[in-house]
């Protein structure tokens, strides 16, 4: 999965303030009861996120269903010098580990990728096994009002300097799904391109679906925020940060 993609991921997501984002999940850790030092990280790609919390301080485990983005994560962390981190290839939503975390982290959308609520109820499910007491769970979900709003079924060309890319946003809204169509062209040394397609999925939660998952499975303390704030936030907003906490 995403193995093409992975090597252009990077370059079509520049424009993402990865060091604000890793900020706004710090100021979010100071929070909480326990002090954050363990993260465990679900759908870490290719470890923006991952570095910048682990040039704090803070010691992560990271995990995604991809090999090729774990592999571009783990040269990034190398090249940082970054001793704190261990990659795991798995997935979100079965995971298991014998160890537990101050904190559970999944960021940039990822369990929008889970295709159901029972995928999402395991996941969550994972998360809480692998929380110390007083833990927390942390996570980002776009709404279906962005999906509506924003990303609609609009197309997109990215000219970069190595990488031609067509992006085309197919929305399934009858089945709460949004396909997005992806046709990109990377440079070769001798100027000839190779051609890839993918086609990746994401799919709607409302907030107060997400929120009976956690409860049913123990969590408490939940929190729903207009994401990169400590407003709250509703299904209305482009993206909302989830916050709930194990006692």
């Amino acid at each position: 999965m995403y193995q093409e993609f992975a090597q252009v991921y990077d370059e079509l997501m520049s424009e993402i303030d990865y060091s604000n984002w890793s900020d706004y999940i710090s100021r979010i850790f100071l929070n909480g009861k326990r002090e954050i030092k363990s993260v465990l990280e679900f759908g870490c790609g290719t470890g923006n996120i991952t570095c910048n919390l682990a040039r704090k301080g803070l010691d992560i485990t990271a995990v995604d269903l991809s090999e090729g983005m774990l592999t571009i994560a783990d040269e990034k962390a190398d090249r940082l010098g970054l001793k704190n981190i261990h990659f795991y290839l798995g997935d979100m939503s079965n995971f298991q580990i014998n160890q537990t975390f101050d904190a559970v982290i999944s960021c940039c959308d990822s369990v929008n990728y889970l295709p159901n609520l029972e995928a999402v109820q395991r996941f969550l499910l994972s998360s809480y096994e692998c929380l110390e007491k007083d833990g927390l769970l942390l996570f980002d979900m776009n709404t279906i009002t962005k999906y509506k709003k924003v990303i609609m079924d609009n197309t997109y060309v990215y000219d970069l300097d190595e990488i031609y890319c067509v992006w085309e946003n197919e929305p399934h809204f009858d089945k709460n799904e949004m396909h997005f169509n992806i046709t990109f062209f990377d440079k070769n040394e001798d100027g000839t391109y190779n051609r890839n397609e993918e086609t990746q999925v994401q799919y709607f939660y409302a907030i107060e679906e997400i929120h009976h998952c956690l409860k049913s499975i123990g969590f408490h303390n939940m929190k729903y925020y207009n994401f990169g704030s400590f407003l709250a936030g509703s299904n209305e907003v482009d993206r909302i940060q989830i916050v709930a906490e194990k006692i």
